[in-house]
């Protein structure tokens, strides 16, 4: 059965958040392993602010893509995962291609994302979906105590 992609539903919530305990699937820094559980609720509860597209490989959930609209013409590619064993099938592309084409549809125009200019295969794989580096970003971070 081939993968498909489709949005995320409050069932695939327990698999999402397993991918990121698994490994650093939603890792953002070493201080911020994975999104909480209630941020992935949140996201799928708010699908006009919030992309959240899953790779769905014969029932079980091989990735995902999530995505924030910022504004009526920005959207920020916050999050891109295709788990090791199902990657090189060119399923990062039918996750790319659903988000542009959702984008597409809701009128948006601009799509950015932050990529690490070091990492050679997210640049790369990036550049070939359409990105380019336009500037170069720290990522910075503080808790709020």
């Amino acid at each position: 059965m081939p993968a498909i992609v489709r949005r995320a539903t409050p069932a695939d919530t327990g698999a999402l958040f397993a991918l990121g305990t698994a490994e650093p699937a939603f890792g953002v820094s070493p201080a911020i392993r994975f999104y909480e559980r209630r941020e992935l609720e949140e996201w799928i509860a708010a699908p006009k602010e919030n992309l959240l597209f899953v790779l769905d490989e014969g029932g079980e959930i091989a990735g995902f893509l999530f995505c924030k609209i910022m504004s009526s013409h920005w959207a920020y590619l916050d999050n891109f995962y295709v788990r090791p064993v199902s990657r090189g099938r060119g399923y990062g592309r039918l996750l790319m291609d659903a988000l542009l084409h959702q984008l597409k549809n809701l009128g948006i125009a601009y799509l950015s994302t932050l990529v690490d200019k070091q990492d050679p295969f997210l640049t790369g794989y990036f550049g070939r979906c359409g990105l380019v580096a336009e500037k170069t970003y720290v990522w910075q971070e503080r808790f709020v105590e």
